[in-house]
């Protein structure tokens, strides 16, 4: 697992911008299902922790929730901050408060712990009693077609050697997903699997039609999606709503 040091490296004010998304892939993130949730309940206070450049965060401040942001990196945090008007504190100055937030999201955060057993109930503590966590990431150790597709192909021929650092540390399924979230005295509210496209294109570009792998990689996930929806466990993508009664 990463270090401190090497956490503080790789969570830098570079991390935001060192992906350049693809205009033909949607974003796999589902931030209008949190405010979907949110739009439902009378506003209190919305912890987004790993708020990232706050879109989310001033999205649920619009809508009239007392929002706080959390990040890891000190001058990222300072940073959306001062961009945003929010309130956006640091990881570390996050364990000195007491219980604040009526609901907490982890969104695409857990698959990122280096110590999930000491770093979630330290995170929970933000929650009031009778407050909810909303999560959702991605599902990398679920079954479906794609993956099997993957998978086969890797095996079929050397793996390129890659220097990306290990952002993701855990591959879950659903079932140990889901077990993660009871190891935690949450009450499960609602759990659901999707299948998302990324990292295959959502759409062809003219730029795509020439190039076999991402024609490969839309026909494959196009298949694995239509037998997924006959078998809704077997999707990539997870959406979680726990109610913390600690």
């Amino acid at each position: 697992m990463p270090d401190e040091e090497t956490l503080a490296e790789m969570y830098g004010t570079e991390y935001a911008m060192s992906f350049s998304p693809d205009p033909a892939t949607d974003d796999p993130k589902e931030p209008q299902r949190v405010l979907d949730w949110l739009s439902q309940r009378e506003c209190g206070t919305f912890v987004d922790y790993g708020c990232g450049q706050a879109d989310l965060l001033k999205a649920a401040a619009e809508m009239g929730w007392n929002a706080i942001g959390v990040e890891y990196d000190e001058e990222v945090a300072r940073h959306v901050a001062q961009r945003t008007g929010l309130q956006v504190i640091t990881s570390q100055a996050a364990l000195e408060l007491e219980a604040i937030a009526d609901v907490l999201n982890l969104g695409d955060v857990i698959e990122h712990m280096t110590n999930i057993n000491g770093q979630m109930p330290e995170i929970l503590k933000l929650i009031k009693r009778g407050g909810y966590l909303l999560a959702q990431g991605p599902l990398e150790g679920n079954f479906n077609i794609f993956t099997l597709g993957i998978r086969l192909s890797h095996s079929l021929r050397s793996a390129a050697t890659t220097e990306m650092a290990p952002y993701h540390v855990m591959l879950a399924t659903k079932k140990g997903q889901e077990e993660c979230f009871r190891r935690f005295d949450l009450s499960q509210q609602e759990f659901s699997v999707t299948e998302v496209a990324w990292p295959a294109p959502t759409r062809l570009s003219r730029s795509h039609i020439s190039k076999p792998r991402s024609l490969g990689l839309f026909a494959m996930r196009r298949l694995s999606q239509a037998i997924s929806t006959l078998q809704p466990e077997w999707g990539n993508r997870y959406f979680y709503v726990g109610r913390h009664d600690g």
